[in-house]
């Protein structure tokens, strides 16, 4: 029991009564309540968990996202009438989650994180979805546990769709990729140049995502030093390893919100994924390079399963093709090509991800 303890204590305090009173929540008379374990927070880096939660949100679902982030004084945000951010999840857990069963209100628990299989049970679901979004090596031993007591799952690339149908061949499972936003990056064209970019008149070369040890810090030292003239910028955070900063012209700009993103975006010539190709990279299906791409950039990327045949992307198999595919983006040989690649990002919304994710669910639920 101390080792499970022990195993688990990073995420422990997230399920421990204090013997706190914070108070209510008015429940919709929506039938379906979707409740999103604490993950990720509501503010933190927006990706696929805020994405399709606020989509669940539009469409008929009442949605209760929990941050990760705990509070002692505060319950909940109400971020719209179907969707409201957790504060403190073991006071949900304790004084919401019965109310809400006791209503009638029948619950779907979605999972990304698969290290919480152990508290599945406190928030009395009808049933589970786990979303299997990457293959972290620290993830693995929870995969199992997380996949035996789900009843569907749902996957981001196709290599982790082929390991569900490999591995768990009765379990129901769909293959949903990342999506966009098309309309809040589009915005970047109406918003003013950021700060950091005034007075720089000439290109700007950009990588938006953490900054981890899945990126290759060698190749981007080698992009800011063949290109002296551009700006290369690096916007999030520092996740285990730092940005350099012994080049002049490679700029760590730090993490930036989901609203100010797109004006980064907007003022850059090129966007980068320069990653390193691994068992975690090969299995990603970056939501960088669908923002990018709305954002009217071109991009160049390392060769990714998840990016292949994707209009706007060109794919380099080494350092060297790489640095060459910006420098034919830069003298305008190559480019964005907009009427193929805004074909393509209209069939890749959330709101179409968030259709095919319905449809889904609906389809087990009347199978039942």
């Amino acid at each position: 029991m101390n080792n499970i303890n022990n195993e688990y204590k990073d995420i422990k305090h997230m399920f421990e009564i204090k013997d706190l009173q914070l108070g209510g929540i008015t429940a919709n008379e929506l039938e379906w309540a979707v409740i999103f374990p604490p993950t990720i927070d509501w503010d933190y880096m927006r990706q696929r968990p805020q994405q399709i939660m606020e989509q669940f949100s539009m469409n008929g679902y009442e949605v209760y996202y929990c941050n990760k982030t705990q509070s002692k004084t505060k319950l909940y945000t109400e971020i719209s009438p179907n969707l409201k951010i957790i504060h403190n999840n073991s006071c949900f857990i304790r004084d919401i989650v019965p109310k809400l069963k006791k209503i009638g209100k029948k619950i779907i628990l979605w999972i990304s994180w698969a290290k919480l299989h152990i508290y599945l049970h406190l928030y009395q679901p009808d049933f589970i979805v786990f979303d299997y979004v990457d293959d972290f090596e620290a993830w693995r031993p929870y995969l199992k546990p997380m996949i035996e007591k789900s009843n569907l799952v749902i996957t981001t690339a196709k290599i982790l769709m082929d390991e569900i149908i490999r591995d768990y061949p009765d379990k129901p499972s769909i293959m949903v990729p990342n999506g966009c936003d098309i309309g809040r990056f589009k915005l970047g064209k109406t918003m003013e140049k950021p700060p950091e970019l005034v007075g720089h008149d000439g290109p700007v070369i950009t990588y938006s995502g953490a900054w981890a040890n899945w990126v290759d810090t060698g190749l981007v030292e080698k992009i800011a030093n063949n290109y002296k003239q551009s700006l290369v910028c690096i916007i999030g955070v520092e996740y285990g390893i730092k940005v350099p900063r012994h080049i002049s012209n490679l700029k760590y700009l730090g993490m930036k919100t989901y609203h100010q993103l797109p004006a980064y975006l907007n003022y850059s010539t090129v966007c980068i994924i320069p990653f390193r190709i691994n068992t975690i990279t090969v299995a990603t299906n970056p939501i960088k390079m669908y923002e990018y791409l709305a954002s009217e950039k071109p991009v160049v990327s390392v060769d990714l399963p998840e990016v292949r045949n994707v209009p706007s992307v060109y794919i380099a198999s080494d350092h060297e093709s790489f640095i060459e595919n910006i420098r034919l983006i830069l003298e305008g040989k190559i480019g964005y090509r907009e009427k193929e690649t805004y074909a393509w990002l209209e069939g890749h919304t959330w709101e179409r991800r968030f259709e095919k994710i319905d449809k889904f669910i609906k389809e087990y639920i009347n199978n039942q």
